[in-house]
């Protein structure tokens, strides 16, 4: 016999969603089941693009709102190694690198529009206009590093100390967790670098502090929508076996 305990960590410190320890026992055979499951939905992961129809938005049909909650508290657990600069915990008060900024599909349609508005002419309305829920997750640099918010691809947008590397790679574990937990759920799931959605007036729009920046934005779609086209993520040929990107390390 085999126990294993998982836990649900509420770092929030919400008391509708407190720290949960489940214990369960099972056989050796049906523990190698849990653990190949796993490895399962790792290796089904996707990304994909979904381009809605701008006058056909979707509704939110699948979860509600405290169901995505529980969602982002699971996804919560991934690891941190800083807390966050205390310029950050003003509204939101937890110590992890990281902020997520939540939007139905109301909201994301209201979204929609306002970059509509500002004649935006990339397909981001299209995807707003064919998510379920978007997550505009942020990480939040220490005081002063940010050098430049609009930055582009290749110009320094911040300051590469050791605690703003760790800060990022806290907040990606984060986001993997999201889209692993969305695919559970039954979402297509794309994470964007935000495009629009990283912009100082999306920000205003938003309510979200200029001492913070866009790390992803992470879109649930429904597996199905009868007015949109889907595609598959860019890179999703440029990945090899592990022996091209891995080796071990053998000391005599």
């Amino acid at each position: 016999m085999i126990l294993i305990t998982l836990s649900i960590a509420n770092w929030q410190n919400d008391a509708n969603y407190p720290k949960v320890y489940v214990k369960y026992i099972c056989e050796p055979l049906e523990y190698v089941e849990i653990v190949l499951s796993i490895l399962e939905k790792l290796q089904a992961r996707r990304t994909y693009k979904v381009i809605g129809d701008l006058d056909a938005p979707v509704e939110n049909t699948m979860l509600a709102k405290e169901q995505i909650d529980t969602i982002m508290s699971a996804s919560a657990n991934a690891p941190f190694h800083y807390a966050c600069d205390r310029i950050h915990k003003n509204d939101l008060t937890c110590s992890v690198p990281w902020r997520a900024y939540k939007l139905g599909s109301t909201d994301s349609n209201t979204l929609k529009d306002f970059l509509i508005a500002q004649d935006d002419k990339t397909k981001v309305p299209n995807m707003l206009a064919a998510a379920e829920f978007l997550f505009q997750v942020t990480w939040l640099p220490d005081e002063g590093t940010i050098v430049n918010r609009d930055a582009g691809k290749d110009e320094v947008a911040f300051q590469g100390t050791l605690r703003n590397m760790e800060h990022i790679a806290a907040a990606s574990a984060f986001i993997q967790s999201l889209l692993l937990s969305g695919e559970a759920q039954g979402f297509k799931t794309y994470w964007s670098s935000g495009g629009a959605l990283k912009s100082e007036k999306v920000f205003d729009f938003l309510k979200i502090p200029h001492s913070e920046l866009l790390l992803g934005s992470v879109f649930f779609f429904p597996d199905k929508n009868e007015n949109a086209e889907v595609k598959p993520g860019a890179m999703k040929d440029a990945r090899s076996p592990v022996a091209n990107w891995s080796r071990w390390c053998e000391i005599a």
